[in-house]
C-alpha cells in the first residue's frame, strides 16, 4: 500500500535542486515553493524519501503536462484560440509547422523542457541518496527496489519525451540526441549532446531497471513495472526494432485481465465527473490533479481548442476493403468534443477553473488500448503480413468502440482480406482517433510513417498536414538562452542556427 502525501502548495520539489532548462540552472528557490528539502541530507527515512517521490510526479506538472499540446497542434488536431493564456505566437507557429524558438516568459516549449529535466533531476537526487540508504530504513518491506524502481521509470520517461520533441528520435545514425542527465545537478555545468543511439540505451536501461523493481501496477497515477513494460514497446516501436516491439506488446496483452485490462467501454475512461475515473483498467500510468496541486493551467480549451475540420474529417473518413466502406468512426471524437461558443472543447482534458473539479482531472500517458495497437502494426510490420494476431488486436479496440461485424459498410471490424498497406493505414488512423486531444501520439505517428518510406518519397506527412513540408521542424529548436547559458556546448538543431 503506497503511502500517498498530499502537500498544499501550487507546486512541490523535495529536493533543493536547480530548475534545469537543459543547460540553464536557476535557484529552486526563485520560484513560488512552499516547501523545500535539502537532498543532500534530508532524504534520509522512509517518509524523507516518499516525499520527495511525490516531489518528482508534482515536477510533471509544472510544463510537460502542456507540452502535450505541442504535437497536437503540429498535426492539426488542435487550432490555437483566438484569446489565448499562452503565448499566441508560439501556437501559431506550430500551426503553421514552423516552430518558434520563443523565449517568452510564457513559452510552452521552453517551460517543458526545463519541466522535464527538472523531474530528471528530482529522480536524480532520489536515485543517489536511496542507493545510500540500507533496507533497514524502511518499514515497508522492499520499499527500497520500489522507489528505486519509481525513480528511474520517471527518468526514463522524461528523457523520451525529451528525444521525441526536441531530437531527431526515428533516426538512430543521428548525432542530434539530447542531453542525458544521471546524476543530481549541483552546479551550472553544461553538458553536449548524447547521440540518439545512446540516448535510446540509456532509455533501455531505465526502463529495464524499472521493470525489475518498481511496484506491481495497483495505481495508474505511479509508475509501475506495467507502465515500463508498455513505454519499453513503443520505444521499441519509435526505434524501429518491431519483433522486441511485438513480442513486448503481446507480452502486456496475454497478461491482461487481473490489474489491467481494456475499458469496458470508450467513455468511462473520460467521465471525470467522480474520482472512479482513476480505477479504470486501462489505466497503466497517468497525471492526476489534485486540489492544492492542479495540472497545468491555460492549455486545452483555455488557449487549443479541438479543429473542428478535424472532427469533420473523421466523422467523413472511410476506407474501402473489397466490396466493404468501412468508416473510420462512429463516435469516439464527437462523444468527447463540445462546441462552447465558437470553440470546440476537448472533453478528455477539461483544464481548471472550468467544468470538473481539480482532484478528477486525468491525463494518460499510458493506456492498454496503445499497446494493442503498437503490438498491430509492429507485428505487420515484423512478419510482413497481416496476421491473425495483428487483426484481432485492431479490431478489438474497434468491437470496444462499438464496431459491428456485419461484413457490410459502416463502422465495422476490418476483414482478413485487407492489404498489408490498408492495415498499417487502417492502425495509424485507429490511433488518431482513439487517441485524439491526448499526448499527441498521432503527430509522431506521422511523422514515423514518413521516416519509414523515406522523408519526401511515400507516405508523406504534408499529406495529412500541408503545412509540414520541411523534417527539420518536425521537431523543436532547443531553446537559444539554454544554448547560451551552456556556453555553446549543446549544438542547436538543423535549420534553426
Amino acid at each position: 500500500m503506497k503511502n500517498i502525501i498530499k502537500i498544499k502548495i501550487l507546486s512541490i520539489v523535495a529536493v533543493c535542486v536547480c530548475f534545469t532548462s537543459c543547460e540553464i540552472t536557476e535557484p529552486i528557490d526563485d520560484q513560488e515553493l512552499q516547501f523545500q528539502l535539502d537532498a543532500e541530507t534530508a532524504i534520509n527515512d522512509e517518509s524523507s524519501v516518499n516525499l520527495a517521490l511525490a516531489g518528482a510526479y508534482a515536477s510533471f506538472k509544472l510544463g510537460p503536462e502542456n507540452l502535450t499540446l505541442v504535437p497536437n497542434v503540429l498535426s492539426g488536431i488542435g487550432v490555437p484560440t483566438s484569446n489565448p493564456f499562452l503565448d499566441l505566437f508560439e501556437l501559431q507557429s506550430w500551426q503553421i509547422n514552423q516552430p518558434l524558438n520563443s523565449e517568452s516568459s510564457g513559452s510552452v516549449t521552453s517551460a517543458g523542457m526545463a519541466g522535464l529535466y527538472r523531474v530528471i533531476n528530482d529522480a536524480n537526487w532520489i536515485i543517489e541518496k536511496v542507493s545510500e540508504l540500507g533496507d533497514g530504513v524502511f518499514t515497508t518491506p522492499g520499499r527500497r527496489e520500489e522507489v528505486l524502481g519509481e525513480a528511474y521509470g520517471l527518468r526514463a520517461l522524461a528523457h523520451f519525451y525529451l528525444l521525441r520533441n526536441w531530437g531527431q528520435w526515428y533516426d538512430e545514425s543521428s548525432i542530434y540526441g539530447i542531453a542525458l542527465r544521471l546524476e543530481p545537478i549541483r552546479s551550472g555545468l553544461a553538458l553536449p549532446r548524447n547521440n540518439v543511439a545512446d540516448t535510446y540505451a540509456q532509455i533501455h536501461s531505465d526502463l529495464d531497471f524499472a521493470i525489475t523493481n518498481a511496484p506491481d501496477l495497483t495505481e495508474g497515477f505511479y509508475m509501475n513495472k506495467i507502465a515500463a513494460r508498455a513505454t519499453k514497446a513503443k520505444v521499441y516501436l519509435y526505434q524501429g526494432n518491431y519483433p522486441m516491439a511485438a513480442s513486448t506488446a503481446k507480452g502486456l496483452i496475454d497478461e491482461a485481465g487481473g490489474a489491467f485490462s481494456l475499458s469496458p467501454t470508450f467513455l468511462e475512461m473520460f467521465d471525470n465527473t467522480s474520482t472512479d475515473l482513476f480505477n479504470n483498467p486501462e489505466l497503466l500510468f497517468g497525471l492526476r490533479g489534485d486540489m492544492q496541486a492542479p495540472l497545468a493551467f491555460g492549455g486545452w480549451d483555455f488557449s487549443v481548442a479541438v479543429n473542428p475540420a478535424f472532427i469533420n474529417n473523421v466523422n467523413a473518413g472511410t476506407m474501402t476493403v473489397g466490396t466493404q466502406t468501412i468508416n473510420y468512426d462512429s463516435d469516439r471524437v464527437t462523444s468527447t468534443t463540445f462546441n462552447n461558443f465558437g470553440n470546440v472543447f476537448n472533453l478528455k482534458r477539461v483544464d481548471v477553473f472550468a467544468f470538473v473539479p481539480e482532484e478528477n482531472e486525468l491525463v494518460y500517458f499510458s493506456r492498454l488500448s496503445e499497446v494493442y495497437l503498437i503490438y498491430a502494426e509492429a507485428e505487420a510490420r515484423s512478419t510482413n503480413s497481416v496476421t491473425t494476431d495483428a487483426l484481432n488486436a485492431l479490431n478489438a479496440i474497434r468491437l470496444r468502440a462499438g464496431a459491428t461485424t456485419t461484413g457490410g459498410d459502416g463502422f465495422e471490424t476490418y476483414p482478413a482480406t485487407i492489404s498489408l498497406d490498408q492495415f498499417l493505414e487502417a492502425v495509424r488512423i485507429e490511433k488518431m482517433v482513439e487517441f485524439a486531444g491526448e499526448i499527441g501520439e498521432e503527430w509522431f505517428d506521422l511523422v514515423r510513417y514518413d521516416w519509414i518510406d523515406g522523408f519526401g518519397s511515400g507516405f508523406q506527412v504534408s499529406d495529412f498536414k500541408a503545412s509540414a513540408t520541411d523534417p527539420n521542424k518536425f521537431i523543436l529548436p532547443i531553446p537559444l538562452s539554454s544554448i547560451q547559458a551552456g556556453g555553446n556546448v549543446e549544438i542547436q538543431n538543423p535549420s534553426y542556427e
